[in-house]
């Protein structure tokens, strides 16, 4: 009997990459990035100290092409990338993923799989060398969130040497509002996080903290003073309201327009124009945060605001998409639409109700579990995990920020134990510029 996409995918057995295929990949990554992004790598650690040694590679996750820039980082390792499960089902990545030994897992839940792959790379191969983003998924705002429950205690597991690497200005290439390549100025920094004794020695909260502190990064704090330029096909703003979809003036939701090179709300006027440098330049008599991160923190701040009142709710009419068994998705295709229903968000959880497959179906996740939503190309869209199975969901306006915001400070709000970084401020919105 033919077995499904997915038990194939649970059937992988990872090696460390041949040695074609890493030199044939690094070709092919340096040719398509590396000249276009002005790549530059500041390393503090001599990469010849590591020879015979196992090492975990842990990165902030900046854009879709950071698996190339952390092998400019490290060009001497064979490296064992992790990467989402459901992108092993997409047809242009099988080639690569196979060759390259890439690690499935099953993003923001505990996954047995893909733990045993990590294990295998770094225990049994000699110079073993496995990547992780432990973020999840690529940065929404450009500043690096945290990273997700158990990446602490998954180093210390190991117990192999941690290098760190920090990547500034990736998202300025390929931010999650726009699925279409940039090219500018990227800078990477290789470093020595953990060695194994320390690793020995902290607990896994300590490590965890370490690490966010150590892999932070803020593209807008980065290139405030640099003021590198960045090359756009299309408008600078295109689909920016996926992000700001909030009038830092007039408070409306979901009535603002990015178009070209300018964001504005259609219903007060209050907008600002996006140059090639990622200021946000306000309009003629308008007001707004100082750059994309910020508006998009004062948006996570009023939701934690909002989610405190007990009759709290979101709903909306949604698409619903599902991987199917033996079909590989083309293109930039995630899944194939399976159904519609409504969505909704209150203080019990996460729900769907609705059709599958033309029948009646429905799905719940109590708030306390569902601790975010994966945005995994732009912010058109976003995916969860019920009962280990990959779910779409494509609301009908442009609102998924807004109820990635609302999951997580749900979660947080019940008792959940991913927590935003200890240092951001909730209390105090960023102040519009006057």
């Amino acid at each position: 009997m033919k077995k499904t996409i997915n038990e194939e995918v649970m059937a992988l057995k990872v090696k460390k990459p041949g040695l074609i295929m890493h030199s044939v990949l690094s070709i092919v990554t340096k040719a398509l990035y590396y000249k276009k992004c002005n790549v530059t790598v500041n390393s503090t650690v001599d990469l010849n100290k590591y020879k015979g040694k196992p090492l975990m590679i842990v990165a902030n996750h900046a854009s879709r092409m950071d698996y190339a820039f952390v092998t400019f980082a490290i060009p001497n390792r064979k490296i064992n990338f992790v990467a989402a499960e459901n992108e092993f089902h997409r047809k242009k990545f099988k080639f690569a993923f196979a060759v390259g030994h890439v690690i499935p897992k099953k993003n923001f839940v505990p996954d047995i799989k893909a733990i045993k792959c990590m294990a295998k790379i770094i225990k049994q191969e000699k110079e073993g060398t496995v990547c992780i983003f432990p973020c999840g998924m690529s940065t929404a705002s450009g500043a690096q969130q945290p990273s997700m429950l158990g990446s602490g205690k998954m180093l210390k597991h190991y117990g192999a040497t941690v290098l760190g690497v920090r990547i500034h200005g990736g998202y300025f290439v390929s931010p999650k509002f726009d699925i279409t390549e940039r090219y500018g100025k990227v800078e990477i920094e290789l470093f020595e996080l953990f060695t194994p004794e320390q690793l020995a020695e902290y607990d896994e909260e300590t490590i965890q903290q370490k690490m966010d502190e150590a892999i932070f990064t803020d593209d807008y704090a980065w290139n405030e003073t640099r003021q590198n330029s960045y090359k756009c096909k299309g408008g600078f703003a295109d689909e920016l309201q996926q992000l700001l979809y909030k009038c830092p003036v007039c408070g409306e939701e979901m009535q603002m327009d990015g178009k070209g090179n300018e964001i504005k709300c259609k219903k007060c006027g209050n907008g600002a124009t996006l140059d090639d440098k990622y200021n946000l330049v306000a309009l003629p008599g308008s007001r707004v945060p100082k750059n994309i991160r910020a508006w998009f923190d004062n948006e996570r701040r009023a939701m934690a605001r909002e989610v405190k009142n007990p009759d709290f709710c979101l709903e909306e009419h949604v698409t619903l998409g599902a991987l199917p068994d033996y079909e590989y998705m083309p293109n930039d295709r995630i899944c194939n639409i399976v159904g519609e229903g409504k969505m909704r968000l209150d203080h019990s959880g996460f729900s769907y109700v609705g059709t599958r497959d033309g029948k009646p179906w429905e799905v719940f996740i109590k708030s306390d579990v569902i601790n975010t939503l994966c945005l995994p190309l732009d912010a058109s869209f976003f995916y969860t995990y019920a009962s280990g199975e990959f779910l779409q969901f494509t609301p009908d306006t442009k609102s998924c920020m807004r109820w990635s915001f609302a999951v997580e400070e749900m979660y947080r709000l019940n008792g959940g134990k991913w927590k935003n970084y200890p240092w951001f401020d909730y209390e105090h919105d960023e102040p519009l510029v006057p």
